[in-house]
């Protein structure tokens, strides 16, 4: 009866379990969006059906693994219309169509009866016209941290930020690949370090990709001067800085990355409330799968016994050690290949702007 109570209870933990590891993705986050008031459509016209199947059209192409998608629905003015969408070059397939259908439902909601508009969520943008060629400088948005860089560490701040993001914008736009997408880092202090992303459209040539990073980074001392993080959002291309780690990178998670926030709450208590409960979903789902293997290896467990608990413990219990330690390896391997992604999710979801 026990041995039958202690596999329910294990069964429940593992469902834990899996969806404390796997379901991490983080809901798409709204970032900015601009509706050109000037261009309007009458409900339920013509080009209001055109526009829903554009919107259908890119949600749809968003789960080709694509991060970046364009097409045309209609054949001529005024009811033809031109639309796609932009993932980060960072993200999982997934997570792009989740931000590409979430993009498609909310413009409608923000911009109704406009035939121009543009949304941008923290990893991916949307837009359409019912131009064929679209402007890729306007409209633009400035989003900054509120918190200031000390007024001592200005001038090397600033320099540091301007090789960066310069560098960034040199590699994305002479980049041989699909996505015009780059992330870099540079150490502010032993303990702090700057991060930055940059990433422009693929239809875009090298030179127009230049011409808007140049755009961009120009705003950057008008908007955003002194700000510990920021970004500017175009329609052809977008860059961001931060001083904590945003995006999908094991390397832009190596030390510092337990920093205070701008937003006020601790890393450090985000990381914990996170990685609690998964360690103890491990341990539990562990001790329940090799429960109910029922199989013994007291050789092992004398060697557990050197320890001042668990060889007694585990030997109760009458679970296979090996199968302990098989699984507890097998669940660090998938941790740690994991992890760094998940923490960016999480610090993308808790955005200060």
């Amino acid at each position: 009866m026990a041995a039958s109570g202690f596999r329910v209870i294990s069964s429940v933990f593992f469902f834990l379990f899996r969806f404390l590891l796997f379901s991490t993705e983080a809901v798409p986050v709204y970032s900015s969006h601009y509706c050109t008031d000037s261009l309007k459509f009458e409900p339920n016209s013509t080009f209001q059906t055109n526009l829903n199947l554009l919107l259908s059209s890119l949600t749809s192409n968003a789960t080709e693994g694509s991060h970046f998608y364009r097409t045309r629905v209609g054949s001529a003015a005024p009811n033809s219309i031109t639309g796609l969408f932009l993932c980060r070059g960072d993200t999982l397939s997934a997570a792009c169509h989740d931000c590409v259908a979430a993009a498609a439902t909310e413009i409608k909601q923000k911009c109704p009866v406009e035939r121009e508009a543009i949304i941008w969520y923290d990893i991916c943008m949307l837009r359409y016209s019912n131009q064929s060629i679209l402007n890729n400088i306007v409209p633009g948005v400035d989003l900054f941290n509120a918190k200031n860089v000390s007024v001592k560490e200005l001038g090397r701040f600033n320099k540091l930020l301007a090789n960066l993001l310069n560098g960034l914008a040199s590699k994305a736009e002479n980049s041989m690949e699909d996505n015009r997408f780059a992330t870099g880092e540079v150490n502010l202090t032993s303990r702090e370090t700057l991060y930055g992303l940059v990433q422009c459209t693929p239809e875009l040539s090298s030179f127009y990709c230049k011409m808007c990073f140049s755009s961009a980074i120009a705003s950057v001392p008008n908007c955003c001067d002194g700000k510990q993080g920021a970004r500017v959002l175009l329609p052809g291309c977008n860059i961001r800085y931060e001083v904590y780690p945003f995006y999908n990178s094991t390397k832009s998670l190596n030390p510092p990355v337990l920093q205070s926030r701008p937003s006020g709450r601790n890393h450090v208590e985000v990381v914990l409330a996170f990685v609690i409960p998964i360690v103890g979903a491990m341990v539990l789902f562990t001790f329940g799968i090799c429960s109910a293997m029922g199989k013994q290896a007291r050789d092992v467990i004398q060697l557990w016994k050197k320890t001042s608990f668990s060889g007694e413990m585990i030997e109760k219990s009458g679970v296979d050690v090996k199968c302990i330690k098989m699984i507890i390896l097998l669940l660090l391997w998938k941790v740690t290949n994991e992890f760094p992604s998940l923490l960016a999710r999480l610090w993308a979801t808790a955005s200060p702007y």
